[in-house]
């Protein structure tokens, strides 16, 4: 995997970014057949296939998914599999049913990247991309380092972006750190009171850290909805479901099909929702505009909790923590962040159900929101200066960026724009379903296929 400056003459690809999504295109243009093409990839990070989620160092942090389903490649999957064969003595079989730790999965990633043949190795940039502008039947991609890289074609893959806690809420002293931002997290003193902002996925790793045994701080997880997820089930349904007949319903309808279909048999109803897993772009796409919204405002959160799930260990001890009273889920909504007259921070709460704003004294605040779809609210420079150049408009209802169904960006007239890519967290608006590996894998190979066969016309 090389590194260092652009080379001579620029890269026929450009990838900006390099968590799971970037890795993924990489590797798929690198394996597609015929000579490979001369790809970098801009990621300021030290390590590739790391991004947010497999950043962390944290053995509790384990995949929301069991290992079999997480191969780089979907024709071969038990490749991750065999990966974690190779580093352990535990029989084949029960390795694919096991919720690996996620670092172990970025080690993996790498690992792929580094068995590729030289010449099809990517460049790794340690840079930001601020810019990009059209050059010529191809496009130049301005680098925080000062350089610009002319390339063929460009795939965006920034992946996740945190979702900011308004300034107006907190005072100055406020002492805040982000959720994915594991080892600030994990530097919290063990005495500390702190509050989690979310009650999501990132609640679930700052709680795993936060909540280890000898630990005496309290901590309090606060949404709107004080929803946590829930837990996968042993064992899965053994083959995908018929969405046919929720593809003509509305958002009210499909929840109330799905319940009863949950309560009328002997089986678990997390294999009600795994059914619906290889259909959920289709769910997501049959609703016309006005049911997605309803989907938004009113059964995202539902969804979210019953659909992402969490490893049945994880589960178990986030349970105890709750059992323990060391952690307490509070439904409600933050007025404002003050200062304590003890230290620390005041938190003014308007309860989901109440009539009277609740006050709570806290150490820290973890701040696991949830994740930034705006793109006019995500930080960098790169996407809104593609904006200012008419490059880019934000997906439907305002989520991610308008692609077309191979995943070419459109501009601000709506047209494909040819060698411009964008995968993964980018698509949400259009796909719905699109951070997931199983997602990310099938975008990759259409987008590097695209790229080859578009070759002669964006040189």
């Amino acid at each position: 995997m090389g590194t260092g400056a652009p080379a001579a003459g620029g890269f026929d690809v450009v990838v900006v970014g390099g968590g799971a999504a970037g890795v993924l295109v990489a590797l798929r243009l690198a394996t597609g057949g015929g000579p490979p093409p001369r790809v970098a990839i801009v990621e300021p990070g030290a390590r590739l296939g790391e991004g947010v989620a497999y950043s962390t160092t944290q053995p509790v942090h384990l995949l929301n998914v069991p290992a079999a389903r997480m191969s780089a490649f979907e024709e071969r999957p038990g490749h991750f599999v065999d990966f974690l064969a190779g580093r352990s003595r535990v029989p084949h079989a029960r390795l694919g049913a096991e919720f690996a730790p996620r670092a172990l999965f970025a080690q993996y990633l790498r690992a792929t990247l580094e068995a590729l043949p030289a010449a099809a190795a990517p460049a790794h940039l340690r840079a930001s991309a601020t810019d990009l502008e059209r050059d010529g039947a191809g496009w130049r991609v301005h680098l925080s380092s000062g350089a610009a890289l002319p390339a063929r074609a460009v795939v965006l893959a920034t992946g996740n972006a945190p979702r900011r806690i308004p300034p107006f809420l907190l005072h100055p002293g406020a002492r805040v750190v982000e959720a994915w931002d594991y080892e600030a997290v994990a530097a919290i003193p063990d005495g500390a009171d702190t509050c989690i902002l979310g009650t999501g996925l990132s609640m679930v790793d700052a709680a795993l850290v936060l909540g280890r045994p000898g630990r005496r701080g309290h901590l309090m997880a606060l949404s709107r909805r004080g929803l946590a997820p829930l837990a996968h089930a042993p064992g899965g349904p053994p083959a995908a479901g018929d969405v046919d007949d929720l593809l003509a319903l509305g958002v009210r309808a499909r929840m109330r099909l799905l319940r009863r279909r949950a309560a009328a048999g002997d089986e678990p109803w997390q294999w009600t929702m795994d059914r619906l897993r290889p259909h959920g772009q289709a769910l997501w796409r049959s609703l016309d505009p006005a049911e997605q919204r309803r989907f938004l405002r009113h059964a995202v959160r539902w969804w979210d909790i019953h659909r992402h799930r969490i490893a049945p260990d994880v589960a178990a001890r986030i349970a105890r923590l709750r059992a323990e009273g060391r952690l307490e889920l509070v439904a409600g909504r933050l007025r404002a962040v003050t200062p304590h007259p003890q230290g620390g921070s005041c938190l003014h709460v308007r309860p989901r159900h109440g009539l009277h704003e609740h006050t709570r004294r806290v150490d820290w605040i973890v701040n696991a929101s949830g994740v930034e779809t705006g793109i006019e609210l995500r930080p960098g420079t790169l996407l809104q200066a593609m904006r200012a150049r008419g490059l880019a408009i934000p997906g439907r209802h305002g989520l991610g960026l308008a692609c077309d169904d191979a995943g070419r960006v459109l501009d601000r007239r709506a047209r494909a724009l040819p060698g411009l890519f964008a995968i993964g967290a980018l698509r949400i608006g259009d796909l719905w379903e699109t951070t997931a590996i199983p997602e990310l894998r099938v975008q990759a190979r259409g987008i590097a296929d695209a790229i080859r066969a578009g070759a002669a016309t964006v040189r």
